[in-house]
């Protein structure tokens, strides 16, 4: 059985994993958990594991360097000096300088070790990734056993288009195991045809385009030398050159390219003879070409790690295997503190039971709640697909109504429930649900102006009335604007959405109105909270909270099932 998780309503369309359309973008690095880099991460992972090397971890030095250093290429971009090799570079002085070198920048954020770093200006880094690793460079880069340490950061803002990785090894060695690295792989397929050449240049004297590069790189003991390399396709010799590498990685390399692209669809056979530490050598294997630019680089069918497991809570275990599946993809390494972030739906579900829904067999489905969110069962669409949703109860509790059917609801009360701190009893003057009735777009009509760049300052009282406190519009800016319902999206929710895993629209919906600051009370405390309603959760900004948790997903589950049901949730189990 195979899953989809589907949002009801996607308007727009979007490019690889990236968010809503922006009209005036975030200026600022992409982080570590954005989902384009952790697939790019993925990527290189997966071809490491190939080679039997271990796989890259983020530092939170080179982390912090690389976001740094894409920083500096913003607030200097135009600059001549930043192309080619310049493009590693920092000038003392200009805005944002934290180093000349890679080596400087990785000192100045802490790091300590041997480092390295590819740069790439595709405004892709899955796209960077897969041309790093069809050169010579920038390919024994990510593939050097050493360099197990990585931070990587992007930026894509308009002309601005730029990303970076950094690696680091604790400690420099020039004898490690495997003693033998050939890429690409035995049998690996989809392979690319061709090569035009990188910087700094490997084969100055070549004719571009020649053949994909083809390495073999030893880190035994004593020196390679080179007797004979060919390349052939059908028991036959093609046109090819070869040389011992000479720059900092591909010493110790023979490199190997056919004088002209390789043919798509063929199987090549490789054969390296020579002599390491004074011992002959042949080496010999065969790749297999792609048969279109769509066709990945593969070896056993294999094109992506599957994503880690996480151990189960007691609740999960004992959930429908999709649910599992979702929360394990999505908050199993919050659980496990791999990754910190708030949680996008919650340490656990504490109750799974049937609610109506009128076009699913027998009139109703499975659905599960958390803290932050309902996870909803529905029906096989025939393809033996599991689909899984997330419930719209923010606009359920905004408007007054429970939805039983794609388009039945049975009418209620708006919920009178705090937005953010605090129950109500211990929070009587906080702004609500209910707060939000007028003024969300719970209906037409209710679109406002693009606002992108402009501090937030609005504040959002009980009775629905919006005033303005400028001692908070040094917290947060307008940002995105969405225009499926009319709303700006804060700087600080964007770059938190950023970070999740997935397609964030799924679990988080439309925006329903735009960011306040409400004056609440949590634990006991009264604190400015900055708040934004989507058709699926609320999102919170709390300046007093740690860095990592500042943003959060409001405990949307809870309020709903205290709303909807009268009763206090259960505690997880």
């Amino acid at each position: 059985m195979t899953m989809r998780y589907v949002l009801a309503a996607i308007c727009a369309a979007v490019l690889i994993l990236s968010t809503l359309t922006v009209s005036a973008p975030r200026a600022a690095a992409v982080q570590e958990h954005d989902p384009e880099i952790a697939t790019a991460l993925n990527t290189i992972n997966l071809y490491r594991s190939w080679l039997g090397i271990p796989p890259l971890t983020t530092d939170p030095g080179l982390q912090k360097a690389s976001e740094n250093h894409v920083e500096y290429y913003r607030l200097n971009f135009g600059d001549p000096s930043l192309a080619g090799m310049g493009l590693h570079e920092e000038t003392a002085g200009r805005p944002g300088f934290t180093g000349a070198s890679f080596q400087d920048r990785a000192r100045s954020a802490g790091y300590t070790g041997s480092v390295n770093e590819n740069a790439g200006v595709s405004g892709s880094m899955i796209w960077s990734v897969d041309w790093f690793i069809a050169t010579v460079g920038h390919r024994l880069t990510l593939l050097d056993p050493r360099y197990v340490d990585v931070g990587m950061a992007a930026i894509n803002s308009g002309n601005i288009k730029f990303e970076i990785i950094m690696l680091g090894a604790p400690a420099w060695r020039t004898e490690l195991e495997p003693t033998w690295i050939a890429w690409p792989p035995h049998e690996s397929t989809g392979v690319s045809l061709s090569f035009s050449g990188e910087a700094p240049n490997p084969f100055p004297g070549a004719s571009y385009p020649v053949g994909y590069p083809i390495h073999l790189k030893y880190f035994g003991p004593g020196s390679l030398e080179l007797t004979s390399a060919t390349i052939s396709k059908n028991g036959v010799n093609v046109p090819s050159f070869s040389e011992i590498g000479a720059g900092w990685l591909s010493r110790q390399t023979v490199l190997l390219c056919s004088s002209a692209p390789l043919e798509a669809g063929m199987t090549y056979s490789v054969r390296i003879e020579g002599r390491a530490n004074g011992q002959s050598f042949v080496k010999t294997w065969s790749f297999t070409t792609r048969v279109n630019s769509n066709e990945r680089l593969a070896l056993g069918g294999q094109t992506e790690l599957p994503p880690p497991s996480y151990p189960l809570p007691a609740g999960l275990a004992h959930a429908h295997p999709s649910v599992k599946q979702l929360w394990n993809d999505t908050d199993g390494a919050v659980a496990a503190l791999a990754v910190e972030r708030s949680w996008l739906w919650g340490p656990d579900t504490w109750l799974g039971l049937q609610e109506t829904s009128l076009e699913s067999p027998g009139g109703v489905r499975d659905v599960y709640y958390f803290d932050k969110a309902r996870m909803e069962v529905n029906a096989s669409d025939g393809n033996d697909d599991t689909l899984i949703t997330a419930g719209l109860l923010v606009r359920d509790m905004i408007v007054g109504r429970i939805q039983i059917g794609e388009h039945e609801y049975q009418e209620y009360h708006p919920a009178n429930v705090p937005l953010a701190g605090d129950e109500r009893e211990f929070n009587p003057d906080s702004p609500t649900y209910a707060s939000l009735q007028h003024i969300a777009s719970v209906e037409q009509g209710r679109a406002v102006a693009q606002r992108s760049g402009q501090p937030i300052s609005e504040t959002l009282s009980k009775d629905g009335a919006i005033a303005s406190n400028e001692s908070l519009a040094s917290w947060a800016r307008y940002a995105s604007y969405e225009p499926t319902l009319g709303h700006n999206i804060a700087d600080v929710f964007d770059a938190y959405l950023a970070t999740l895993p997935g397609d964030w629209r799924m679990s988080v919906g439309l925006p329903l109105s735009e960011p306040y600051w409400v004056h609440t009370y949590v634990a006991g405390d009264a604190t400015w909270v900055l708040v934004q309603a989507f058709e699926r959760r609320i999102l919170t900004f709390t300046p007093t909270n740690r860095p990592e948790w500042r943003v959060e997903m409001g405990n949307v589950g809870r309020h709903y099932y205290a709303w909807r049901y009268r009763d206090e949730p259960p505690d997880i189990p």
